[in-house]
């Protein structure tokens, strides 16, 4: 099992949950678009963790991992679903003759809907863990 691991900074604990906040350049390192996609952007995320069995304090520096399969299937969900349901759609109405004012706004409303789908298949993405504390000795 392939991993993709970042560090970030512990900065709320829940019950449950763990906020973290992850520098943005550290965690698209190595990606060729990284300065066009993050342009207008904050330079941290934040994440809400499932909380580990570990002992975490506020402000302890963490291992996040994701497996490489989610990290594929949540772009493949992101990108290509909205794409293929707005081409789709576009093809289908124009094949079947819709004026241009109709397919635009057929198209807007299955990219809308191709949405919620990809919010309910992001429930199905196994999500990153808090892997190791980094801790200062």
């Amino acid at each position: 099992m392939t991993q993709n691991t970042v560090c970030g900074t512990i900065k709320e604990i829940r019950d449950v949950e763990v906020e973290v906040t992850v520098n943005r350049t550290a965690a698209c390192e190595g990606c060729r678009t990284a300065n066009i996609c993050h342009a207008f952007t904050r330079t941290n995320m934040d994440f809400n963790l499932p909380r580990p069995e570990m002992a975490l304090s506020v402000g302890d520096r963490v291992v996040i991992a994701l497996e490489s399969s989610s990290f594929l299937k949540s772009c493949a969900y992101a990108f290509l679903i909205p794409l293929a349901s707005l081409l789709i759609t576009l093809a289908a109405a124009k094949a079947f003759g819709a004026e241009v004012s109709v397919q635009a706004v057929l198209a807007v409303a299955a990219f809308c809907l191709s949405l919620v789908v990809v919010r309910k298949l992001g429930t199905t993405v196994k999500r990153p863990t808090i892997i190791e504390v980094l801790r200062e000795e």
